[in-house]
């Protein structure tokens, strides 16, 4: 019995259910060619059975990328990930633009990039729950197509408060696109042509977080910001489309019942999430002494334990407790959570160096960080080459290693140096540690996990980076803000780059909790297989 299946049964006999859960069986026939499985069970032998996703027979599938059909069912994937992430980014240099346009205050100018992260980061869990139990075709193209018309929304909004309205809608859109899109792939491709799919989702992910960069800097400094709503509103209604036509039919296997849901459960597990991101985005705005943001989180946390209990009580949870029971699952989670809380303010400072201190137009720095999003492009793909022939731990310890040192050049900036010496080595040694740790923790993660909950593990290693952005910016701009306090003249860019200095060594030390975690959590000896699972 592998030790997957022994610990689900160990979860079923637990709840009462004296229920055994058959090894399965390891090879199927797809075009002609024997395929091997995931070596654990399709689904739970619970009522979870009655959520499986059955696919339609389709004479086009044949899991190869190399395929029409497989390389279109990865492009859409990918651009679909990609343009999430730019969403993320873009704001950051044109938030200055948006906010004199609008008369925004200095305390609401942040929601114009937190509101997105909230609604993103606060519906994964529950999106990815739905995609895999009612189908991952349609939540995809209702979500591309919902994430269309809010981007048309922000383009042509009239006020600050409509734009950060449209921007927490787009955030919904892209919760309901990223666990689908991660589900389609894990479980159209197999073998070794998973791992490879699923590294340039990861660097379609990377890629995008720096194009945003680039794209909000170059068309804030001449179109305007409204384009960067404008142009990629056509680009995600054709996204919508093509997944629609090339992702797998799926029908609901309920076994004539109709499906139920965890409703207690989505309802406090969003719910906390959701209280959560928005206190560690307004402890951004508000600082965080402020009774708000200390009794949102308070509420938050008791809520999320209120989701835990629950869970364990449910015969049908939205988020199966066995999953955390599973070797490493929780070590990798909790890395990647830390992992993004340091990638997100090391990005944020390397912006505001450049312009603040470095005294570079919006522009330029969008230009001069084009080969950050190239390099991480290029590492991304080597990244899915290397899972096939390395073991996961020395992967992970490797890319936080490379996170953690690469943070270090660009602390050490003096006022109108050049971008080259110091800030540019960062942003590349950077982007590789990134490309790295987030491929192998997803890829490890998203295998590890029964067929049946792809798109849920997709969604919560989504959550874990979604909420470790937040918290790491709310973290490090606190170290910023009382440093900068402290200088006889806050305002004078020496002075700014003390902070700077002082978040750039806070996010090291936030990564050098996930490579202390992946030397202490992660087992040695587990390795991806021509299955896509991890060896137990």
């Amino acid at each position: 019995m592998s030790r997957t299946t022994q610990i689900m049964n160990e979860e079923m006999n637990s709840l009462g259910r004296d229920i055994a859960i058959p090894e399965p069986s390891y090879n199927y026939k797809r075009d002609g060619l024997t395929v091997a499985l995931d070596t654990v069970p399709p689904t739970p032998a619970t009522e979870i059975v009655a959520f499986e996703i059955e696919e339609i027979p389709d004479h086009r599938a044949t899991g190869k990328i190399a395929s029409w059909r497989g390389g279109i069912i990865l492009g859409t994937a990918c651009f679909a990930q990609l343009i999430d992430n730019i969403w993320m980014t873009s704001i950051n240099i044109a938030v200055p633009h948006i906010a004199e346009e609008f008369n925004l205050e200095d305390g609401s100018q942040s929601w114009l990039v937190s509101a997105y992260t909230l609604t993103f980061g606060g519906f994964l869990l529950l999106a990815g729950v739905l995609s895999d139990r009612l189908g991952r075709r349609a939540m995809f193209t209702a979500g591309m197509l919902w994430m269309m018309a809010a981007s048309i929304a922000c383009g042509v909004a009239r006020t600050g408060v409509q734009c950060i309205v449209f921007r927490a809608l787009q955030g919904l859109g892209a919760a309901a696109s990223v666990p689908s899109a991660i589900g389609v792939l894990s479980n159209f491709f197999v073998g070794n042509e998973k791992h490879r799919a699923l590294s340039m989702f990861g660097a379609a992910g990377a890629v995008g977080f720096v194009v945003g960069l680039i794209l909000g800097g170059i068309l804030s400094g001449t179109l305007g910001w409204r384009y960067i709503f404008y142009i990629d509103a056509p680009i995600i209604g054709i996204l919508a489309v093509l997944g629609w036509f090339s992702f797998p039919k799926e029908k609901p296997n309920t076994g004539g019942r109709k499906p139920t849901l965890d409703l207690l459960g989505a309802g406090l597990g969003t719910s906390g999430i959701v209280l959560m991101t928005f206190a560690l985005s307004q402890s951004e705005v508000s600082g965080w002494n402020k009774p708000i943001v200390v009794v949102t989180l308070i509420v938050s946390i008791v809520v999320l334990l209120g989701f835990t209990w629950a869970e364990r009580k449910v015969q049908n949870p939205i988020m199966p407790t066995y999953l955390w029971k599973l070797p490493s699952f929780a070590g990798i989670w909790c890395a990647g959570f830390l992992l993004y809380c340091w990638w997100a303010s090391v990005v944020y400072y390397l912006s505001l160096i450049a312009q603040e201190v470095l005294f570079l137009t919006p522009l330029n720095t969008g230009l001069y960080l084009i080969p950050m999003g190239a390099w991480g492009f290029v590492v991304s793909i080597a990244t899915g080459r290397a899972v096939e022939r390395f073991e996961l731990k020395p992967l992970l310890v490797g890319g936080f290693f490379i996170s953690a040192v690469g943070t270090l050049p660009a602390a050490f900036v003096k006022t109108g140096d050049l971008f080259w010496p110091l800030v540019f080595p960062t942003a590349i040694i950077c982007v590789t540690g990134i490309s790295i740790a987030y491929n192998v923790a997803s890829i490890a993660l998203v295998s590890a996990v029964p067929p049946v909950a792809k798109s849920l593990a997709g969604g919560l290693i989504n959550t874990a980076f979604q909420i470790g952005s937040g918290f790491g910016l709310a973290i490090t701009s606190l170290v910023y803000e009382n440093v900068l306090q402290k200088q006889p003249n806050p305002t004078d860019p020496s002075s700014l780059m003390k902070g700077y200095q002082a978040a750039l060594f806070t996010s090291c030390g936030l990564v050098g909790g996930s490579l202390l975690l992946s030397i202490l959590t992660v087992r040695n000896g587990q390795q991806t297989v021509s299955s896509g699972m991890m060896v137990h």
